[in-house]
């Protein structure tokens, strides 16, 4: 049927549900709410869609917006049916293979990168959708494509592109399909403002609860937040302190082996890690991979033995140790706040770092939440053991140089400090 539609937010993805609903043979009126669309934009119009600034005062049969696009940017448009992005493409998408879904306010890109290391370990050729980038993983992980957004309308691209796989693991901002065989929440540590404050992250999270149809991965202590939404799943596993699957990580020095136990109901193993992250960062991504790959019909125990080999997560607490003392690497989109406050404490508290020199690199490449360098600065206050505060040039020019020492160069504090945590909000989203 011929379908007048109205697509919100030419950012985010909705170039990608545009195209989709002119190839069906509808008629599309695109919004490019942010003016950021430019040759998009362009394309788009070219192909037969409507580009316009704002929401025409009509009547459309499908709005389709962004779930933390604000209510306003449809102004006097009506619809007889509204979708989110999620939503559209769990309608609009299919894939030839089973695919894992996972979402939460923190730790999906490491929870997505060692899941999809266990199941190359057991032979599956994966592709793996993160912030980090495309990959695929046959036996070691080739980067497909290293800015890739994880907006959900990047799955609808991927299920149009012919590849060899035996299964899809992706990263997907703000929520869920439905599309998964497993369906993944890594959690609602915080519960955020999301659409210029007219919604929380619950609102877009509570979507992969929703839309599960398969297994629903779900953090111990949240169950009685998710599992009223979950009606149409066929199982949910815990995982965490207590959960179905759980995993405690015994810390050592940084750069120095340490040890990773798994329990589940049938028992327990140890198995030892690289030194080459800092541990205690992944806690929460082994138990939460572990219990997806028990949704895929895996036995934890006896697939974490492969973990010995994990490498950790490019730009994910990578710890390099050398002549000049110690260095922490985070280089990603969620660097923040909250995660540099979590990072030091881990440091403080469990091996042992006593003077830290913070270097920020506010990169903020197609990433929507900026770093707030004065809320940064005030942690920094709250941990003495940061006893010397940086910037780089890009922060320089958002003006942290009132907050921070500027730098050239990392290289330049090494020598300073003991150790060195290196941030960079870096990535797309």
């Amino acid at each position: 049927m011929n379908m007048k539609v109205l697509v919100l937010d030419l950012t985010h993805g909705g170039e990608v549900l545009a195209r989709e609903y002119l190839r069906r043979g509808n008629q599309v009126t695109a919004v490019d709410i942010y003016r950021t669309a430019g040759e998009t934009a362009r394309s788009l119009s070219a192909e037969g869609a409507r580009i316009l600034p704002a929401a025409p005062d009509e009547r459309f049969d499908l709005a389709v917006a962004p779930v933390h696009s604000p209510d306003r940017f449809i102004g006097k448009a009506v619809a007889d049916r509204k979708l989110t992005h999620h939503q559209a493409v769990g309608e609009l998408t299919s894939f030839p293979y089973p695919v894992v879904e996972v979402t939460g306010v923190r730790g999906k890109t490491s929870t997505v990168r060692v899941l999809s290391f266990l199941m190359a370990s057991e032979g599956r050729k994966v592709l793996c959708l993160s912030s980090s980038g495309l990959s695929r993983y046959d036996g070691e992980e080739k980067v497909l494509e290293d800015k890739v957004s994880i907006a959900p309308p990047t799955l609808l691209r991927l299920s149009s592109s012919p590849t060899d796989v035996d299964l899809g693991i992706f990263e997907v901002s703000l929520g869920g399909t439905g599309i998964g065989k497993v369906s993944v929440i890594t959690g609602l540590q915080e519960d955020y403002p999301i659409a210029a404050g007219t919604r929380r992250a619950f609102d877009g999270k509570s979507q992969m609860a929703e839309s599960a149809r398969g297994v629903l991965i779900i953090p111990k202590g949240e169950e009685e937040t998710w599992r009223p939404l979950a009606r149409r799943c066929r199982r949910m596993v815990t995982f965490g302190k207590g959960g179905d699957v759980e995993a405690e990580v015994s810390n050592a020095a940084l750069g120095s082996p340490s040890l990773l136990t798994v329990r589940t109901g049938r028992g327990e193993r140890e198995v030892p890690l690289q030194p080459s992250f800092l541990p205690d960062a992944y806690t929460l991504a082994f138990s939460c991979a572990l219990a997806a790959a028990e949704g895929l019909d895996l036995d934890p125990l006896e697939i974490c033995s492969s973990l010995s080999g994990f490498p950790g997560a490019r730009g994910r607490a990578e710890v390099l140790v050398d002549e000049r003392g110690e260095m922490v690497r985070e280089r990603n989109p969620g660097v923040c706040t909250a995660s540099l406050d979590f990072l030091i404490e881990r440091m403080v508290r469990e091996h042992g770092c006593r003077d830290i020199g913070l270097v920020l690199d506010p990169v903020n490449i197609k990433v929507c939440e900026k770093l707030d360098l004065e809320r940064m600065a005030e942690m920094c206050e709250r941990h003495p053991q940061v006893t010397g505060r940086y910037i780089l040039p890009s922060g320089v020019r958002a003006g942290g140089s009132q907050l921070f020492e500027p730098i050239g160069d990392v290289d330049e504090v090494r020598t300073r400090h003991r150790t060195v945590l290196w941030a960079t909000k870096e990535g797309y989203l």
